[in-house]
């Protein structure tokens, strides 16, 4: 009996040696595209890890065998469409996505070229198959007396770059009479060598800093703009002949195999970039690493942000109060929301943010706007109505001064002498600088203003000080910030202001002669920028944040309210209203934030997520009955 005691313990030991040594050599299960597989591979092999069980069938198929098997990650050169997420979701697949690489195509020319900007059509003319022999010059540039022969330097075919290119044209492949490269190096050394040279390469940063290239910018005509190609605009879809590499990972299959996830902490892990640059391939933004960190270190985080989709037919009414300060956004994402959902009423009741957190305290609003910082006595009145609320940043907004290069006493206005500047009681009366300031020269001012209504006179009347009358009249009007910001240029002692989006139209334009006035609150001169802006050091700058009521995020209106707010398709709108402080490539992570607020709210009413159930089922009931 002993000796079969012992020997039951011995293959107990036995058995859980074996399962330990099996856990230890269990690989990766990999599917997927061939591009993100060989990156993979790689990153693997440099980690030192076992190898991975790698299938390469493609991005779509490997999706599709990832959403329907036991499959530890795949990977992809494309987000999931909305058919996969549903087929993963009826197979209760829970995943996380992680971008890890970018492929990107650059453009490349001789210095003496005569454009900065290739758009998608002039780049389709000369590299169609039907071009060969006939865009042989640089004329498609527009400049329609530019003979200069064209040199085009191609990748060849079965490169990353060639595939890249090809996707960017009509018609399968590119023109045949153009000059194939065996390397980059080589490429960029004909461009250097030769006028009137065009290669198209892989990107890489250095690329931006030989003087002997001329990096053109690419405008896909989506957005109508020009940009160079870097990880943080490929990832805001303003840079478009790329490609990112994106893996899935199972997420109860990680937790229960550590290999995925030290394959994944390492591949995910910003002390690795310069592995992911080795393999030809471009980081990811900061941003995105900082997503990816948080999605793996997050268990919750079992689907990826883009998950939560806005139902159609939505009714019923929301109610959004407080200061006016965001209403031009607010109101543009109500009106895209209730365009698809015409029996839904979005009410817009802007009274200040003292009403607005009045209302919303009392329960008669879902969102309060704030436009000054929350303090502890604001939400007095809702901790007595036991009426928990969250807040979301949607950014600040800022009033940016230009001034004349050369005028010394404009390098540094106090928010008294702003006010002196351009308050209504000013005009006829302080038309000289030395009006505003004994110590400033005797020298004419000439001020350019902009509308009464506008947020920027707004923010600049009253955050300098005290509220005052309306801004003077007597100054030039002119809505377009570019000719402003070109006539204070030409004018010394001019002096105008913008919002933080038009000052970047105006930077990037390369206007000459002017300069951004610092503010002087107080605490010493500062100069407003994207971090000076979204701290409230800089004066002439106002926040503006969301207060919502914690039960209504369990209402599926409030939640489609939000999530329209904060979505790519929108965000352009919020950022041409000068609003700073939140990116575009930020919002994956403010909409798994608020995918967890919507999970935290219906647990902590769940009687609000029955009862939007009940009514659901009831519309449903309905809808059979009428069709019945």
């Amino acid at each position: 009996m002993r000796n079969i005691i012992k020997l039951a313990a011995l293959l107990s030991l036995l058995l859980t040696l074996q399962l330990s040594l099996a856990q230890e050599s269990a690989s990766v299960s990999v599917i997927g595209s061939g591009i993100g597989n060989s990156l993979l591979r790689a990153l693997a092999e440099q980690a030192e890890q076992a190898p991975l069980d790698l299938s390469t069938v493609g991005t779509a198929a490997g999706i599709d065998q990832f959403c329907n098997g036991d499959i530890d990650l795949a990977t992809a050169i494309r987000p999931m469409s909305g058919t996969e997420k549903a087929i993963c979701g009826a197979n209760d697949i829970a995943y996380s996505e992680l971008l890890i690489a970018h492929r990107i195509l650059a453009f490349v020319a001789h210095p003496d070229a005569p454009l900065e900007c290739l758009t998608e059509s002039q780049a389709q003319a000369i590299l169609k198959p039907s071009a060969s022999g006939l865009a042989t010059d640089w004329t498609f540039s527009g400049d329609d007396e530019n003979d200069t022969p064209l040199s085009l330097i191609l990748p060849p075919d079965g490169l990353i770059e060639f595939v890249i290119a090809d996707d960017l044209v009509p018609g399968d492949g590119l023109r045949r009479d153009a000059r194939a490269y065996e390397n980059t190096a080589d490429a960029l050394a004909i461009v250097a060598e030769t006028e009137g040279a065009l290669a198209l390469v892989g990107w890489h940063e250095p690329l931006a800093e030989i003087d002997s290239l001329a990096l053109l910018a690419f405008d896909s005509g989506e957005l109508g703009e020009c940009a160079l190609p870097s990880a943080e605009n490929v990832e805001q879809e303003q840079y478009s002949t790329a490609i990112s590499l994106i893996v899935y990972v199972n997420r109860p299959r990680m937790a229960s195999n550590p290999r995925v996830s030290e394959l994944l902490q390492f591949v995910t892990d910003k002390a690795n970039q310069a592995l992911i640059r080795l393999n030809d391939a471009t980081p990811p933004s900061e941003a995105a690493y900082d997503l990816n960190s948080r999605v793996l270190m997050d268990e919750a985080a079992a689907v990826d942000a883009a998950d939560f989709q806005a139902p159609g037919g939505l009714t019923g009414s929301l109610r959004i109060v407080g200061a006016a300060s965001a209403v031009d956004v607010l109101d543009l994402a109500a009106t895209a929301l209730t365009q698809v959902n015409e029996s839904l009423a979005i009410n817009l009741d802007f009274a200040g943010q003292a009403n607005g957190i009045a209302a919303l305290c009392a329960g008669e609003a879902d969102i309060a706007l704030l436009d000054a910082r929350l303090t502890d006595d604001d939400l007095a009145a809702c901790s007595a109505s036991d009426i928990a609320t969250r807040p979301i940043t949607l950014g600040s907004q800022a009033t940016v001064l230009i001034g004349n290069a050369a005028d010394e006493h404009t390098r540094c206005l106090t928010t008294d002498q702003v006010n002196t500047i351009w308050r209504a009681e000013s005009a006829k009366l302080v038309t000289n600088w030395s009006a505003v300031d004994p110590t400033f020269p005797d020298l004419a001012m000439t001020l350019f203003g902009w509308t009464l209504l506008d947020q920027s006179t707004d923010i600049l009347l009253q955050t300098a000080g005290d509220v005052i009358p309306p801004i003077r009249r007597d100054t030039e009007i002119d809505y377009n910030p570019l000719y402003r910001a070109a006539a204070v240029g030409n004018v010394p002692g001019a002096l105008t202001y913008v919002n933080w989006s038009d000052y970047q139209r105006v930077i990037e334009g390369n206007q000459a002669n002017i300069q951004r006035v610092a503010v002087d609150a107080g605490a010493g001169c500062v100069t407003p920028t994207p971090q000076t802006i979204a701290d409230d050091s800089y004066a002439l700058s106002r926040p503006a944040t969301l207060l919502i009521r914690q039960r209504a995020l369990t209402d599926i209106n409030s939640q489609s309210y939000l999530w329209t707010l904060f979505g790519a398709d929108n965000w352009h709108n919020v950022e041409r209203e000068g609003f700073v402080g939140l990116s575009s490539l930020e919002l994956p992570a403010v909409r798994l934030e608020l995918q967890r607020s919507f999970a935290e709210a219906q647990a902590r009413y769940p009687d609000a997520a029955d009862s939007a159930a009940d009514v659901a089922t009831q519309d449903d009931e309905s809808a059979a009955a009428d069709e019945g």
